[in-house]
């Protein structure tokens, strides 16, 4: 009977006060929002002068050569916008400056969240799925409710497994692959350091798979901003601003 009073009076509280009980959790660090936000407006600009880069020079090839004329792997022609017309609408030296800038950006930017987050234990923490999310059947139902657009994300630390998963990657892979094939397009640093294009199999091989990477990148973020609406577009990008 206490019990049950008690639930009742509970109840009866008002909604200001029995909210006051439950304070908002800390969902994000400044690192990480401080960070994702450079990072942003990097990427931007990036994929942005990227786009100029590209227009200018519109095909694609492998190996060590690579010239208007030469056997393409793909061109921008054969998707009915000539060379004159991609070139009208790509500027190759504004491109360059704005491209080189915002990767020195994204660079430095992500150094710091990767040191400062080894050193918080964040990725340990919050990124490396526990043994429990590591076995096939959570997999696959967690792959099976972002197929019928339930998100399984609202775990106590905002991650689900095939987040987790995907972010290290992301960021243990994916981009360093991206920031190596960029600069083994660059003559200076493959001066420096010819293993490069030995690595990549010639420049050119190197700038379609930056291309080809830019576009998974592109998908990669809509698949990301597609997760963010179904836990919640509002809700999360203001914990992403906020914290909370």
């Amino acid at each position: 009977m206490g019990v049950d009073g008690a639930s009742m009076s509970e109840a009866r509280r008002p909604a200001a006060e029995t909210s006051s009980a439950y304070p908002p959790m800390t969902a994000h660090s400044y690192n990480v929002r401080i960070c994702h936000w450079i990072n942003f407006v990097s990427c931007v600009y990036l994929l942005w002068s990227g786009v100029h880069i590209f227009l200018d020079f519109p095909e694609l090839y492998w190996g060590h050569t690579g010239y208007r004329g030469f056997p393409a792997a793909f061109r921008l022609a054969d998707w009915g916008l000539s060379w004159e017309e991609a070139g009208a609408l790509g500027d190759r030296r504004w491109g360059r400056n704005y491209h080189f800038t915002a990767a020195w950006v994204f660079l430095i930017n992500g150094l710091v969240y990767v040191v400062w987050n080894l050193y918080s234990s964040h990725f340990r923490n919050r990124m490396w799925p526990a043994r429990n999310e590591r076995t096939v059947a959570h997999v696959r139902a967690e792959l099976r409710d972002h197929l019928r657009w339930r998100s399984r994300g609202h775990t106590a630390n905002g991650y689900g497994t095939l987040q987790k998963t995907s972010y290290l990657i992301l960021i243990f892979v994916f981009v360093p692959l991206m920031i190596l094939t960029g600069i083994a397009q660059s003559p200076g640093f493959t001066a420096a350091m010819p293993a490069l294009l030995d690595m990549f199999g010639g420049r050119q091989t190197a700038r379609t798979l930056h291309t080809i990477g830019t576009l998974a990148l592109v998908l990669f973020v809509l698949v990301h901003v597609l997760e963010v609406a179904a836990a919640g577009f509002f809700v999360k990008v203001r914990s992403m601003i906020t914290g909370k």
